[in-house]
């Protein structure tokens, strides 16, 4: 489809969220590996990734796959995205065993598991399915599918998710995220939200990465 006459949609969210789920899973994979499986900032910092994942991929199964399927996208390409979902499923049930019971052993070997996986699933992701996106979607189903995850957030899912997403990201990033949320969004973030994400239990970057 010729890009004239429409809006090119904007994947920048995909590349950040993307961005972000590998970040937490390398600070899992640090902590477990240093021998912290258990307290708040695990059980906090799991339960967010875990739902803003399940979010995400959600809306994709619901409002971006079958969209590229009715306009005749390439069905291999989308049949690997939900097989690799289904996959990263069975391992997110692995680790979540593995936080529960406390193992730092088991957590660090689940989320590395995990995060080799997921990383494999983004640049694939990136690699296959944008382009499709960028050449058969019109910008408002683009944009149907970023109000699906909205949907599913809710305010005070929004509250927690942007601090989250932009949490340790380059300038250039956080820049162009907040280049594109509405103006209340970036003041709640910057007044708000972020200050509140700092203060809670969350998973942290590795000492020798500071």
């Amino acid at each position: 489809m010729s890009d004239q006459g429409r809006d090119r949609v904007d994947v920048t969210f995909m590349y950040a969220v993307h961005d972000a789920f590998q970040r937490d899973l390398d600070r899992l994979t640090a902590m477990a590996e240093a021998g912290d499986a258990s307290g708040p900032a695990v059980e906090a910092g799991w339960d967010r990734f875990k739902r803003f994942l399940h979010i995400h991929h959600t809306a994709e199964d619901t409002h971006l796959w079958p969209v590229l399927r009715a306009k005749a996208a390439d069905p291999a390409v989308l049949d690997r995205m939900q097989t690799e979902h289904d996959r990263l499923d069975e391992l997110l049930d692995i680790v979540g065993a593995a936080v529960s019971a406390g193992s730092a052993a088991r957590l660090a070997d689940g989320a590395a598991r995990l995060a080799e996986e997921l990383g494999a699933h983004c640049e694939h992701e990136e690699e296959l399915a944008l382009p499709l996106v960028q050449d058969l979607l019109t910008k408002a189903e683009w944009d149907a599918f970023g109000n699906e995850q909205r949907r599913r957030l809710g305010v005070s899912g929004a509250a927690a998710f942007f601090p989250w997403l932009l949490d340790g990201a380059e300038e250039a990033t956080r820049r162009k995220v907040l280049g594109v949320v509405p103006p209340p969004v970036r003041l709640l973030y910057r007044a708000v939200w972020r200050p509140r994400y700092l203060r809670a239990p969350r998973w942290q970057a590795p000492a020798s990465a500071h």
